[in-house]
């Protein structure tokens, strides 16, 4: 089967979208990138924000005359109103998880759940330094002469700090109230990305808005002691299934799309109560209006997850059980997903599945 996949330079649509080239390539799919080989495929798959799809389809007219798969995800309880219409111009819709999946099928009938691809990439030993230095530690994973504690508990994070949805200004205050809280000495290690906000003055925070090699990124998780996120929503959460795949104790929200992979024996999901999305989210991206709604995370129960976790008190099993999600969302697993739907034999459970209830 010949694909044309389109995805922009967005960096979750390029890290999710080339997993999934992969896949395709596996399958023995000819997958072709360039719009100019568009017209040459069986199938295109428009990996991109829904906002952009008239411009693309005007830009290649071949789609128009050919199945097209929209591969979208979308982090609110009501599709919003600018991804309605645009989708219309597709023939069916992949989402990532079961809460991205329910707002959508409430408008269309070919909506199918393609998980996102979870696999490590390997760090060398100059990206586990480059990490190590980054958060201050010697090559032994103890404190150096930059942080004077002894043996850091290191929380890492990938944050954008523009984003309300992301809620970084909850993570950074149970982090701060962690650190009244426990002897043990910690550091939050936050990886930002769209821009650059600066959090020196916030004691045992340390952070990098770099463009990171994969390998670098790897090596972040690798030596961080667990991964922690206090978002309100997410369609699936790449942050922390790529945790998990390192085998770090995840702790985050307990509700959207990271439930799809997330659990009580896998991870530590937090206590959570849903209310409106904020006129500051639906002012900042307009996509949002203020009948959805989002998660507001149990601060305590978020404190005393990361105490647990700084005090070495969670269930050892946990990271080997994290670990197994590259055996659920592996790139063999997901190829075969790819596989049935591209051949018309795919399905999925109801909708509303994976949300949790914590």
């Amino acid at each position: 089967m010949r694909v044309y996949y389109h995805f922009s330079g967005y960096i979750s649509h390029r890290i999710a979208g080339g997993a999934y080239v992969d896949c395709l390539k596996s399958l023995g799919c000819q997958v072709r990138t360039n719009p100019d080989e568009a017209g040459g495929a069986d199938v295109a798959i428009i990996h991109d924000e829904p906002t952009n799809y008239p411009a693309i389809f005007a830009g290649i007219p071949a789609l128009r005359s050919m199945r097209t798969i929209a591969y979208c995800v979308w982090e609110g309880t009501a599709l919003s109103p600018y991804f309605r219409e645009p989708l219309r111009l597709v023939s069916e819709i992949w989402t990532p998880s079961h809460f991205s999946r329910r707002s959508m099928a409430e408008h269309f009938p070919f909506v199918h759940v393609v998980p996102h691809v979870v696999r490590r990439v390997p760090a060398s030993a100059g990206d586990l330094a480059f990490a190590r230095s980054l958060a201050g530690l010697d090559a032994s994973g103890a404190a150096s002469s930059r942080f004077p504690e002894k043996r850091p508990v290191i929380f890492f994070s990938i944050v954008d700090a523009v984003n309300p949805r992301k809620n970084v200004q909850a993570l950074l205050a149970a982090f701060s109230a962690l650190r009244g809280r426990t002897s043990r000495p910690v550091r939050l290690l936050l990886k930002q990305y769209r821009m650059n906000f600066n959090y020196s003055g916030i004691p045992g925070v340390i952070s990098t808005a770099d463009n990171l090699t994969p390998g670098r990124m790897a090596a972040l998780h690798a030596i961080s002691s667990a991964y922690v996120s206090a978002h309100r929503a997410e369609g699936w959460g790449l942050g922390l299934s790529e945790a998990m795949a390192y085998g770090r104790p995840v702790i985050a929200t307990g509700w959207s799309g990271n439930m799809e992979f997330m659990d009580k024996d896998n991870s530590l999901p937090i206590a959570y109560t849903l209310g409106p999305v904020s006129r500051e989210m639906c002012s900042a991206i307009p996509l949002f209006t203020p009948d959805m709604l989002w998660a507001d995370i149990d601060l305590e129960a978020l404190v005393a997850a990361m105490k647990r976790v700084a005090e070495g008190r969670i269930d050892p099993q946990l990271p080997g059980r994290a670990a197994e999600i590259t055996r659920r969302f592996g790139p063999a697993a997901v190829a075969e997903i790819l596989r049935g739907l591209l051949e018309g034999k795919g399905g999925n459970a109801p909708a509303g599945e994976g949300e949790g209830n914590f």
